[in-house]
């Protein structure tokens, strides 16, 4: 009896699953957009000039102990920009993880962000022209991905130009505010 029941309810449920179409298909709500920012160094320049960006405000941030920041800019000896996530700059309570990975393609042919191969355990080197994708877990507290089956949101960054006499990076951010959405192409996402 508990056996022609189990089948009765597998079948039940297999019916409902399959008369909704697709259970689980997320849709996206948030259009892509492309950002031109510029961003002071850590080192060299007053504490409480913007040297982050917060991806979900597409803006540049002040870094501080509060971590309401992705990553954070600064500029190397050799006059490069350098770009460290969240952890390695607020080293207790950063409540987000950020993973990054340089890709050998230009900024405009990045239409996809990786599903492997980020670091979130040390920082990069950034030369003009190179493009970096960014993975940042937005699930904590009121975050836009909490109740997300996949609680990432992704972004390509390539540094323009740095300005050594002020201490600042340009650079250009294309943003999937999506949770899970890898996508970069322009307009509403589908992936």
């Amino acid at each position: 009896m508990k056996a022609r029941l189990a089948i009765i309810a597998a079948g039940l449920t297999a019916a409902l699953i399959s008369a909704c179409g697709d259970p689980v298909g997320l849709k996206a709500s948030l259009v892509n957009s492309v950002d031109t920012l510029s961003v002071f160094a850590l080192s060299g320049t007053p504490p409480n000039y913007p040297s982050g960006v917060a991806f979900l405000s597409r803006q540049p941030v002040h870094v501080d102990g509060f971590a309401n920041f992705d990553v954070a800019f600064d500029i190397n000896a050799d006059g490069n920009a350098v770009i460290y996530p969240v952890r390695l700059v607020v080293a207790s309570g950063a409540p987000r993880a950020v993973a990054m990975q340089k890709i050998p393609a230009s900024f405009e042919t990045v239409v996809e962000a990786p599903k492997t191969g980020y670091q979130s355990d040390s920082a990069l080197v950034i030369l003009a022209g190179e493009t970096v994708v960014v993975q940042s877990v937005h699930n904590q507290g009121s975050d836009l991905c909490q109740f997300a089956f996949n609680p990432n949101i992704y972004a390509k960054l390539a540094v323009d130009s740095v300005k050594l006499d002020s201490r600042t990076v340009y650079l250009r951010m294309g943003l999937d505010p999506n949770c899970g959405f890898r996508s970069f192409a322009d307009g509403l996402p589908t992936f």
